[in-house]
Order: structure tokens, then sequence, then C-alpha cells
């Protein structure tokens, strides 16, 4: 831990191993990579969730703004998906960003409104 957190009295440093991105991109980007995968669960498979269940449980939590997109998977779905972390990067956005209200819009707006948690 660095000394500038010890100082401030943070037990741990900010970490940016989870990213939160914003509900449009997110909800878009995800819906590239299962129909590319051909199924929620096969994307959790590639991007590295091993549940013998239902490895896309992770894929539709994240989707639905309840956790963000630890950045290990997030690195593999790029590049499953061929589109650079960079540019992904910059949909990154704040925790509190992420509302129920600007999930539900876009998973309606890009026709997963499935997954749209009750």
């Amino acid at each position: 831990m660095g000394e500038l957190a010890v100082a401030f009295g943070m037990r741990r440093p900010v970490q940016r191993e989870k990213i939160w991105l914003n509900s449009g991109f997110r909800v878009q980007l995800i819906k590239m990579g299962i129909e590319k995968a051909g199924s929620v669960n096969e994307l959790g498979r590639r991007i590295g969730y091993r549940s013998r269940v239902h490895p896309g449980w992770g894929v539709v939590q994240i989707m639905q703004g309840k956790q963000a997109f630890p950045l290990k998977r997030l690195t593999l779905l790029s590049s499953f998906l061929e589109y650079p972390i960079e540019d992904i990067m910059k949909y990154a956005t704040m925790p509190n960003r992420i509302t129920p209200e600007s999930t539900k819009s876009a998973l309606t707006m890009y026709g997963m409104s499935g997954y749209i948690p009750r």
C-alpha cells in the first residue's frame, strides 16, 4: 500500500481492477459478445467464468449493472471482440452513475429487455 494512502487513513489503495462502464455502452458491448459467442453462457466461458451450471451468471450481473467488470475479464472480452481496450476504457464511469433507470433504458434500446431486473 502506498504511503499516501496510509497517510490519509485508507486501508487499501484505490483499485482500478474493477471497471464500471456507462450503461448504454456496457449493454451494447455485452450484446456484441453474446452475438459472437452464440449465448450468454458461452460468452461467460470465453471471458473466464467457469461455473458448471451457469457461466453466464456473472455476465448478466455485469450487464444489469449489479457489479463491475473485473479488468481481467474486460480484457478478455476486448480480445474476443477484437475491440481495443483503450477504446472501451473511454466509457469507464463511476459506480454511482450506474442507475436502474439508465440500465433499463439501455437494455430496452438494445433489445435485451428480457434481462431487465425485477
